[in-house]
């Protein structure tokens, strides 16, 4: 008895997807005030950025002679919104290490 192999839990999907959901967010409830600034502050960027994209490309109306410096003005927005998106992701978890 004291030698047998312990069983491990068997988790479903169903069940583990609902833990580590969790578990990310309990993390991102505990970010420092610094990383939670700057998380909030890309994601508000990215929302500006994607909806001027939006309305440069309700301008553009589908005019391909006219209006494609609009289509292409759209594009570099919406990337540059990634790009803020990207930072989001990378520098708040750099903040939490470099400030402890």
């Amino acid at each position: 008895m004291f030698l047998a192999k312990k069983k491990k839990p068997h988790y479903t999907n169903h069940e583990v997807i609902p833990m580590k959901v969790r578990a990310v967010i309990a993390r991102m409830l505990a970010m420092r005030p610094e990383a939670w600034y700057i998380f909030i502050r890309s994601l508000q960027l990215s929302c500006f950025l994607h909806v001027c994209a939006a309305m440069l490309l309700i301008a553009w109306d589908g005019d391909s002679l006219r209006g494609f410096r609009f289509y292409r003005q759209a594009q570099t927005l919406s990337e540059y919104a990634q790009l803020a998106l990207l930072a989001a992701v990378i520098v708040p978890p750099c903040v939490e290490e470099w400030t402890r």
